[in-house]
């Protein structure tokens, strides 16, 4: 699927969501709020990168791990990190 019809259908779905709700501030709150999740989590994830360079450990940054780390903070960057070390390895 071609990157503009994903931006599209997003566009979309925040629209109807606000729509649907019936204060507009709600949902423009929750969303704020993911994405101030997702922002602190890849923080989270390149300074782990950055120590773990000097041991070679990566953990990419992804939307996924990014939301993992954001929403649960440290224990969601140990849990990344025992995945990565004992299930990936």
């Amino acid at each position: 699927m071609a990157t503009g019809w994903i931006i599209a259908l997003i566009i979309v779905g925040i629209l109807l969501l606000t729509a649907a709700s019936k204060s507009v501030t709600t949902p423009i709150r929750w969303i704020g709020f993911g994405v101030m999740q997702v922002v602190i989590g890849a923080i989270l994830l390149f300074f782990t990168n950055l120590v773990g360079e000097l041991a070679s450990f990566h953990i990419p940054i992804n939307p996924v791990t990014a939301l993992v780390a954001g929403f649960l903070r440290l224990p969601g960057l140990a849990a990344l990190i025992v995945i990565k070390l004992w299930i990936m390895s």
